[in-house]
């Protein structure tokens, strides 16, 4: 697993890269979906990111994050300090802390999976499976970010667009259980339509909480592509933003869109 994640991490930042080389000054200064952030505020982030894991920036205040993730602070805090720097500049950063990433991780992986990784951002505590899944599915959706704020779509069912996917999917019970609060027998059914075609599925247990399955009579059903399931699940857009057709309990429909979001 952990080679599918390098290899999904590595084509989409390789694919990323080259967008950003062949963008000109009105699209590095082009708005994306973060609020306050323009395409050259994404490649800043991804060369603080990046040159994090590559062990050639240590940051002073790890402590801006929790052990689960990393504060908003801390990724506004790598964006701030590359405001002055080129664009040349900011790709030179971000392509060699990837070559040095890649190699190393071409060299050799972990043997084991859950131990604890190194050079990870804001010193947050994270296994390897943990560290190099979540570098891909940042990598991805910052792709995805710049793609659609310069309309040049594109790898929506790459690697790591697979990657990205199936965690956001992993997360729908957690978002039906906890963040919806809904009661015991509830189900939900997300039916992605493409380019990746998937059923993702959850019921509410007696217990409350929700556990992943395809519900065979779903309370609703979520119709939606696979490119705006993500775009919900990254908190991109908000629901009404993107299409989506709902089948069964409206209300319900409504609360589990507007608590989709499970990383920001």
């Amino acid at each position: 697993m952990l080679q599918t994640y390098v290899d999904a991490w590595l084509a989409s930042v390789r694919d990323t890269i080259a967008l950003l080389e062949d963008l000109d000054d009105a699209a590095w200064s082009t708005p994306t979906d973060l609020p306050g952030w323009t395409v050259a505020d994404v490649a800043a982030h991804l060369a603080h990111l990046e040159a994090v894991t590559a062990g050639h920036v240590v940051d002073e205040a790890p402590a801006t994050a929790s052990a689960g993730g990393i504060a908003s602070v801390y990724t506004e805090a790598g964006v701030e300090s590359r405001r002055g720097l080129t664009r040349e500049q900011v790709l030179d950063e971000l392509r060699r802390s990837v070559d040095v990433r890649a190699e190393r991780l071409g060299d050799a992986l972990p043997d084991d999976p859950t131990a604890r990784a190194e050079h990870t951002p804001a010193g947050v505590g994270w296994t390897w499976d943990t560290m190099l899944r979540n570098r891909t599915v940042d990598v991805w959706c910052h792709e995805q970010d710049v793609r659609r704020a310069v309309d040049r779509p594109g790898n929506l069912d790459s690697a790591g667009a697979q990657v990205t996917t199936h965690t956001f999917a992993a997360a729908m019970p957690f978002v039906l259980g906890k963040k919806v609060g809904a009661t015991a027998g509830t189900s939900v059914l997300w039916d992605l339509t493409g380019p990746i075609v998937l059923q993702v599925g959850a019921t509410v247990g007696d217990d409350g909480r929700a556990r992943p399955g395809v519900p065979a009579d779903p309370t609703v059903t979520l119709t939606l592509t696979s490119e705006a399931f993500a775009v919900l699940a990254a908190g991109r857009r908000r629901p009404g933003a993107v299409d989506v057709a709902v089948s069964g309990d409206t209300d319900l429909a409504h609360r589990v869109l507007e608590q989709m979001a499970v990383t920001f």
